[in-house]
């Protein structure tokens, strides 16, 4: 029997921020509660003909815990009955304003045992800048919810590069985080301009993101938070299960609008209208052993553990210090790949510079 991670996709904010490019919109409760069953559904379609166990489950969107009191327990409690369930780890993102305690009681009965709180930054200032409808002060106060709710496995997401951002914020940011015991695993993602948000036209400054990252990884480190993927940083034994799965190609399957999936090499995504989401169009992609093997390369390069020599012979039948002897010579010559007898990896310093790296493997 297939184990499979389950990715459940909640479209639904209360406001949108200045650079937020995801599938995502406001929804009163009757709309999400229809948008609900007809998840529901598409998991029973699904299950109908396809038993696997559900050893992780992720709740993203959007914001999930912007969904109606009940929604969430109820779309568990279909992953229950139509998979055999086995979830070890059960996370939900979250964003303070709406991180209410009747929630966060209703995730901790049903499951869930890692929340995911989108902070960006400690500053006000910089929260409002960025359209964020919350305030620091709303941060804390849901994460003194989720420590009354019997929570102990929070994620932060922070922002980098944001207009007016300071390295001296980012700084400020992490230390105030770091006095919250509950905090174990923290995500750091630069800024881009995304097409299609207010933030298109906007020249983010990337010398300045790459030092912001630099000083963060530092202080991370120093404060027992190790980075196991470039944006990803985890006290020992609370890195993201789930998230992990993606970066090692392993089969996932994701429900709801615009949501992707990875089943035996094959990659299927969900429509991002709703209306054709609903009578359940989806695109299928079947992956070249070529396409397979570039998937498998960037994605482990992501992680600071690297390409372990033996698993991609395991998998692709190939050495890969022979079949990619050049870019190992010229990368390994400046230093900029670290090679074991078991792994190869890019040098900790140069993770900041990692598409350029990557690319060397492809030319």
């Amino acid at each position: 029997m297939k184990d499979i991670a389950v990715y459940i996709h909640i479209p639904f904010c209360r406001s949108k921020c200045n650079y937020c490019a995801f599938n995502s919109f406001y929804a009163d409760e009757n709309f999400q509660k229809e948008y609900v069953r007809h998840l529901i559904k598409e998991i029973k379609q699904f299950t109908k003909n396809n038993i696997m166990r559900a050893d992780t489950i992720y709740f993203g969107g959007g914001t999930p815990s912007f969904l109606y009191e009940g929604g969430i327990k109820s779309i568990i409690d279909a992953i229950k009955e139509n998979f055999v369930f086995k979830a070890n780890e059960i996370s939900i993102e979250c964003n303070p304003e709406s991180l209410i305690q009747t929630k966060l009681n209703e995730y901790k009965e049903c499951g869930i045992n890692r929340i995911s709180i989108g902070l960006q930054t400690a500053s006000n200032n910089l929260l409002k800048i960025a359209g964020r409808i919350h305030t620091f002060d709303d941060f804390k106060k849901a994460l003194d919810g989720c420590k009354k709710a019997g929570f102990d496995n929070v994620n932060c997401d922070i922002m980098l590069g944001l207009p007016q951002q300071e390295i001296r914020d980012v700084t400020q940011t992490l230390q105030a985080l770091f006095q919250y015991d509950i905090i174990k695993h923290i995500s750091m993602y630069g800024l881009k301009a995304e097409k299609n948000t207010p933030w298109q036209d906007l020249a983010v400054d990337e010398d300045l993101s790459a030092d912001m990252y630099d000083t963060a990884y530092l202080m991370l480190n120093d404060n027992g938070f190790h980075r196991y993927e470039i944006s990803n940083f985890a006290k020992s034994g609370y890195e993201c299960k789930h998230n992990i799965k993606y970066w090692k190609r392993k089969d996932y399957i994701g429900f709801g609008l615009s949501a992707h999936s990875l089943i035996d090499n094959v990659r299927y995504a969900n429509s991002d209208k709703m209306s054709d989401y609903i009578i359940g169009n989806k695109e299928k992609l079947v992956l070249s052993q070529e396409q397979i093997e570039e998937e498998y390369i960037m994605l482990a390069l992501r992680m600071d553990e690297g390409i372990n020599i033996d698993d991609y012979k395991k998998q692709f039948k190939n050495d890969f210090i022979n079949k990619y002897y050049k870019p190992i010579q010229k990368l390994s010559k400046f230093k900029v790949i670290e090679q074991t007898p078991q792994n190869i990896k890019i040098a900790s310093r140069y993770m900041g510079v990692m598409n350029s790296i990557i690319l060397e493997f492809f030319s």
